[in-house]
């Protein structure tokens, strides 16, 4: 008797095993038809033993789905290693990983002529030898700023491919320019893109020419280190400090960790790489844990801008923007050079607030301040919902409502006052929403005088003849009850310093700040990045944040709050199992959580500061941990912000 254990595509807690008839072929990773509950059900053959007796009748195979593509050995390896490290059901790590596939008829793809890829500098090959030597495997590429690190990345894949291997290069989401993918697919041939803005049809077409093998790279973001590549010799995250590499919905996995993961399963290199790495990366290579390489100047040998500070405490004027960097904009435009503005919030008015009551006209579902937009909308950033402008209050009746807080909407309309006749781009996400709108804007900023955007602007763009930055509202971020605030911010500004002067010599960036003193100001005036990497150090270890712990979060949210109120119950016996098992474990909560309200759900939380050698142990642990209905319960594995 052949049995198979079946992984059912539904939300069912374990696998099922059925009996394989004789007369069917059935694979490893086959998509086979099922009854499941009497219900016909498709499911995923994980594997398959002889057995001559059972204690019970097994239900029977039906076919094989032959419409479906089968999965391959690493990514059913990699499944099972993302259900237990993530504590999750086999279904919500299938969806996350693979999805239903169609068999598609793949279009005739011929030959492309190529180009050769620029030649290295000396710098540039001692790095590409030693991420292309067979016996080093983790790599973190610390260079500046248009250093050229993706000459490094594409010197390597190169390699890599000549043995016969593949490669996955990861990138943010945003930063899947024309910039970065006509790169490399000038260079080469076998190539896909894949992006948020592909239909499901061309997603299946991508993924069935890597079980074909006619994909030698593949270029995307988070999602395609799931990609089928067979024989992958090289990954790559650029831009690895991204937060974009953190999946914000259930299951919420890092990037960093599958990557790791599918590295070992192929015996590949795993190589990340930023101008301003993160801090537990840099750690991890200060330990030894992965080799270190920096690229230190600039490929044209161009300097790094000047970095000033804008002390908005000591502004005699209530301008939105401060007179010197408005009188360094007009000396960029009679110099017939570029201004880029980063304003770090979306929409005109970040506050609306009533004069009559002085309460704050918040989204019902979210307890948070609506933002106003131009468009003369109310917009909820959390939940997205929204309602038409009003000025009257919604707890008074008063139509005293009045507009505060800078964002990027008032900041277009400052500068469009102050320098009339320059042309202006703005790049934000209400008006970039494709990979296509994206295309255009950077068109547009070739043609701009001024660039006025947000956070997206800062990440990787190689934009022409920027001889000024400007920083504004960016020292809200160390307003976030997040020990990650004064990284953020460090990475913001010299990410953003490192759009100016890739094609001049000289450069400036100034940054607005009501906390002149703090100091990542400091750090980054001198673009210091190891000095405020030790600095960050030193500061989290007393506390026990990563990286010298692994950190948990569990989020409960109902919306009745009771019923996640009456969960604090069941949560403290669990710690008291937890403190009694793991007695070096800390545990804070739980408690009513930064962000107490979204969507409509009370929001409450527990996290747990972990010493590594405890992870797997409290992992074990967390798995008997059940939730009741009507109660949304999401365990975050090493979380990017605890709100």
């Amino acid at each position: 008797m052949v049995i198979a254990s079946v992984l059912i595509l539904a939300n069912v807690p374990k696998r099922y095993d059925y009996d394989v008839p004789p007369t069917l072929a059935v694979a490893l990773g086959d998509m086979v038809n099922v009854v499941f509950a009497k219900r016909p059900q498709v499911g995923l053959v994980m594997a398959i033993t002889s057995n001559t007796s059972s204690d019970f009748e097994l239900l029977p195979i039906l076919s094989v789905d032959t419409k479906r593509l089968p999965v391959p050995d690493d990514l059913r390896a990699l499944l099972n290693w993302f259900r237990d490290f993530y504590c999750v059901r086999d279904y919500v790590a299938f969806k996350a990983l693979i999805g239903l596939k169609k068999r598609r008829e793949l279009p005739e793809h011929p030959p492309a002529t190529v180009d050769p890829l620029p030649a290295l500098s000396a710098e540039q090959s001692v790095i590409v030898d030693a991420i292309t030597h067979p016996h080093h495997k983790q790599h973190l590429l610390h260079g500046i700023t248009g250093s050229g690190k993706t000459h490094v990345y594409a010197h390597s894949i190169q390699r890599v491919i000549a043995t016969g291997r593949s490669a996955i290069v990861l990138i943010p989401e945003i930063s899947l320019t024309p910039q970065f993918t006509a790169f490399f697919s000038q260079h080469f041939d076998r190539i896909a893109i894949v992006h948020s803005g592909l239909t499901p049809k061309n997603k299946d077409i991508v993924w069935n020419r890597c079980l074909a093998g006619e994909l030698d790279v593949i270029i995307g973001p988070r999602s395609a280190i799931f990609m089928p590549l067979p024989q992958i010799g090289l990954i790559i995250i650029d831009e690895e400090h991204d937060s974009s590499y953190k999946q914000d919905s259930h299951p919420r996995y890092y990037t960093h960790d599958v990557a790791q993961e599918r590295a070992r399963l192929h015996d590949a290199t795993l190589v990340l790489g930023s101008a301003t790495p993160s801090v537990d990366t840099y750690y991890k290579a200060q330990s030894g844990r992965m080799m270190y390489h920096t690229l230190t100047a600039r490929h044209n040998n161009h300097a790094l801008p000047t970095v000033d500070l804008l002390d908005m405490n000591a502004c005699l004027t209530k301008s939105l923007v401060h007179p010197d960097l408005v009188a360094a904009i007009q000396r960029t435009l009679a110099a017939g050079q570029r201004t880029l503005l980063l304003v770090n919030r979306r929409g005109y008015a970040s506050l609306l607030r009533c004069n009559a009551c002085q309460k704050t006209q918040a989204c019902p579902l979210c307890d948070t301040s609506y933002t106003y937009h131009a468009d003369g909308v109310f917009r909820c950033h959390r939940c997205s919902s929204y309602r038409a402008m009003s000025r009257q209050c919604m707890h008074c009746g008063a139509h005293r409502v009045d507009y505060y807080g800078i964002a990027i909407q008032k900041i277009e309309l400052e500068v469009r006052r102050l320098f009339p006749t320059a042309r202006l781009s703005r790049l934000d996400r209400d008006t970039i929403k494709t990979i296509h709108d994206m295309t255009a804007a950077i068109e547009s900023v070739d043609t701009a005088d001024i660039v006025i955007g947000t956070q997206m602007i800062a990440k990787g763009h190689n934009f022409k003849q920027v001889a000024l930055v400007g920083i504004i509202g960016g020292d809200t971020l160390l307003h976030f009850p997040d020990f990650r605030s004064s990284e953020r911010l460090f990475q913001l500004i010299t990410q953003m310093a490192g759009r100016a002067g890739r094609d001049l010599a000289q450069s400036r960036v100034l940054v607005q700040t009501f906390s002149p003193s703090h100091y990542v100001f400091a750090y980054a005036k001198h673009h210091n990045v190891t000095g405020f990497f030790e600095q960050e150090l030193q500061y989290r270890e007393p506390f026990d944040y990563p990286p010298y712990t692994q950190i948990i979060n569990i989020i409960f949210s109902s919306t009745d709050a009771p019923k996640a109120l009456a969960y604090y119950d069941t949560l403290r016996t669990f710690n008291a199992t937890v403190t009694e098992t793991l007695p070096n474990v800390q545990i804070i909560g739980p408690k009513v959580a930064p962000i107490d309200k979204a969507a409509g759900y009370y929001r409450h939380n527990v996290f747990y500061k972990i010493p590594m050698d405890d992870c797997d142990a409290f992992k074990a642990l967390l798995r008997s941990l059940k939730s009741p209905r009507n109660l949304r319960l999401v365990v975050d594995i090493s979380p990017q912000s605890l709100l």
